[in-house]
């Protein structure tokens, strides 16, 4: 029988408020090329690494003016911005942190964000302590859908991916958990409420209070 050892969070909109923050940081960097985002077009790439983003959005409605890195620099700057002035812990993320930490499960953070985004959300919320492992998915070869981040989490926890439960916001997310052969509790964001796509997570909660230690042991 395999036993859950580990869980591994994402963080935008699953930790932090920050999705919403994305929307208006992409909205605002797309807009200064000529490129009018709507909220349904920035969803289509909700888990991508930012430079996924760009390199998305490029290849269908090219610009000038800027190149692609100095956009996805002024969406970075901005949601550092927002999260400093306006992001906040979203509902049971200290309460999980701390269960699961009293149970001496192994606790990762694997996101797509770009690390100096990681340590401003982990210090604004003051919850760096409970981490054994921070992984960002700027350093792999490629990020979410692909499994690699959440595999990278994984081995710095010296545990098998088997026995690992990853909690994802995001359709792209929750692939990628899938893929990394992981346990994967679904949060979905709120513009996502109803993507039939969810399905194929192996629960879906309303929030981190939802996560109890009996749903964890009832994975293994």
């Amino acid at each position: 029988m395999t036993m859950i050892k580990a869980v591994i969070f994402d963080m935008d909109g699953i930790l932090i408020d920050s999705e919403p923050l994305w929307k208006i940081a992409e909205k605002k960097a797309f807009a200064k090329v000529g490129l009018i985002m709507s909220t349904e077009m920035c969803n289509l790439t909700m888990g991508y690494r930012i430079n996924e983003v760009t390199d998305y959005w490029y290849e269908r409605r090219p610009w000038k003016g800027k190149s692609k890195d100095e956009v996805t620099e002024d969406i970075i700057q901005t949601v550092i911005d927002e999260i400093k002035a306006n992001g906040n812990e979203l509902k049971g993320v200290k309460r999980s942190l701390r269960l699961l930490k009293e149970q001496n499960y192994k606790i990762a953070l694997a996101s797509s964000s770009a690390m100096r985004i990681i340590n401003v959300v982990v210090d604004k919320l003051e919850i760096r302590e409970y981490f054994d492992s921070i992984c960002s998915a700027e350093t792999e070869p490629y990020g979410k859908p692909h499994p690699a981040v959440f595999i990278t989490a994984a081995d710095k926890l010296k545990i098998d991916p088997h026995q690992c439960l990853v909690i994802e916001d995001s359709v792209n997310g929750v692939i990628a958990g899938k893929a990394a052969r992981m346990k994967v509790v679904a949060i979905p964001d709120e513009s996502l409420s109803g993507d039939k796509r969810f399905i194929i997570a192996d629960t879906i909660l309303p929030d981190l209070d939802h996560l109890t230690l009996d749903l964890i042991r009832s994975f293994s």
